[in-house]
């Protein structure tokens, strides 16, 4: 800022003693040198008003535009959008090598879509899962039951049908674990003996978000309030930036939303809806 103000006053002084040297050769010397006078007379006008309207607007401008990115730099902020489909979560799952968080109501079709990237990623490697959905017991779920038109009961069965995948890929993950952790099958059928694990969690308050984190990155789509479907969503991509941008604060969410949630024994090979 003060650097701005110095080049302003710099070129004002300048455009303000050509405007008074103008004046003086107007009315001090020939035709010659009044014409001139004219000339620095008319340049130095032009020069104040140039650098107070015009170079002033676009400084400041370029000022604000330059505060904009720090300030998406500094949020970590890498894709703001409104077409779900683009978002590449084929490449993002089956990349993950340390973490994915899910949080969601439900997502029915979202799993359906990405399950085996998931399962391709927690069975090949030590990567992390943790999945946060609407308790089905949840006092929310009677209200969305209502405002989505469904039957009584249909959300909570859409649940438990979705817990259950989950809960079928810990067993497969605590599977292969057994057998490459025994001894007596050193000559098992994986080649690759790395596996992740899995975590369920319910929560019986209502996600305003749907939040997915992979790795350094956290996808945060916005939840549809009407009833029609539509793959036409607000949703943002933050990357982990080492500050306080806003991966770490989603992060807290969702660890704060773990925290108050209620983990399933997934030990219980089935979840059904009481």
């Amino acid at each position: 800022m003060k650097d701005r103000n110095n080049y302003l006053l710099l070129h004002f002084l300048v455009a303000a003693l050509m405007a008074i040297v103008g004046i003086l050769c107007m009315w001090l010397g020939n035709t010659f040198v009044s014409n001139i006078g004219s000339v620095l007379l008319i340049s130095g006008i032009y020069t104040i008003l140039d650098n107070m309207l015009l170079k002033k607007s676009l400084i400041d401008l370029v000022i604000q535009k330059v505060q904009l990115d720090q300030e998406i730099d500094s949020s970590g902020l890498i894709k703001l959008d409104s077409t779900l489909t683009n978002i590449n979560y084929k490449e993002l799952l089956e990349n993950a090598k340390s973490n994915i968080d899910i949080v969601h109501n439900y997502a029915r079709t979202w799993t359906t879509n990405n399950f085996d990237f998931i399962k391709e990623t927690i069975m090949n490697s030590e990567c992390h899962l943790r999945v946060v959905l609407l308790n089905p017991d949840s006092p929310f779920v009677p209200a969305l039951e209502n405002h989505y038109g469904y039957s009584e009961g249909q959300l909570s069965d859409l649940i438990v049908e979705v817990s259950n995948k989950w809960i079928s890929l810990y067993g497969e993950v605590e599977e292969k674990r057994k057998k490459c952790n025994s001894k007596r099958n050193n000559s098992s059928s994986y080649k690759n003996k790395k596996c992740g694990t899995v975590e369920l969690y319910y929560f019986n308050g209502q996600p305003t978000n749907s939040i997915y984190r992979i790795d350094d990155k956290i996808i945060v789509v916005s939840c549809k309030n009407s009833k029609i479907k539509s793959i036409h969503l607000p949703y943002m991509i933050f990357k982990n930036n080492e500050s306080n941008g806003m991966y770490k604060t989603y992060l807290g969410e969702i660890d704060n939303i773990i925290n108050e949630a209620t983990k399933v024994d997934l030990e219980n090979k089935n979840v059904t809806n009481n």
